[in-house]
């Protein structure tokens, strides 16, 4: 069986009220909310707690959850809104603006290796928010252009435009530290 159908079934459960399954998403996906949470937050020093308050409110919500198989965008809704509404009692959230949709070519992608695992959390931090969010979303967790465009409620061309900024955001830092 799939993972996507596994998933599924897991998610049905935990709707259905089984404390275990949710034991089980809180397994699959802690690891890797937290590290959402860590790079939106920027500092990560409220990661620990947003991540607990995210969990919450799953815990709490799973039941109105209308499609099983959009569980991951839905959490990760959750857990954007959880971070943004942490910076909008500090008065740190800006509305990001729509950019431009600019065709992405494959000829840019850059190639990392296990070695470069330090200076590429080093150059994520030091991108704007929204690149570091997309680059995320795209790359660990591998969402598709329409679930990220749900996550961050923007239009597909613009996550495609995002993106293909973030790379070459991305791609300056790294330069940069490598000299």
């Amino acid at each position: 069986m799939d993972f996507e159908k596994q998933l599924e079934k897991i998610v049905h459960r935990c709707m259905d009220g089984e404390r275990a399954a949710f034991e089980e998403l809180f397994e699959i996906y802690h690891p890797r909310l937290k590290y959402y949470v860590r790079r939106l937050d920027g500092d990560g020093s409220k990661a620990d707690d947003i991540s607990q308050e995210i969990w919450l409110t799953v815990f709490k919500k799973i039941d109105k959850l209308k499609d099983a198989r959009s569980f991951a965008v839905w959490l990760y809704r959750i857990a954007r809104n959880k971070v943004y509404d942490g910076f909008r009692r500090k008065d740190r959230f800006v509305r990001l603006p729509e950019e431009d949709e600019l065709p992405v070519s494959g000829n840019d992608e850059p190639t990392f290796d296990a070695n470069d695992a330090k200076k590429l959390h080093r150059a994520l931090n030091k991108l704007k928010d929204h690149h570091r969010e997309v680059l995320t979303l795209c790359f660990i967790e591998q969402m598709s252009y329409q679930s990220i465009a749900d996550v961050v409620d923007c239009s597909i061309g613009t996550v495609r435009s995002r993106i293909f900024y973030a790379k070459q955001s991305l791609r300056k830092e790294m330069e940069s530290q490598n000299g």
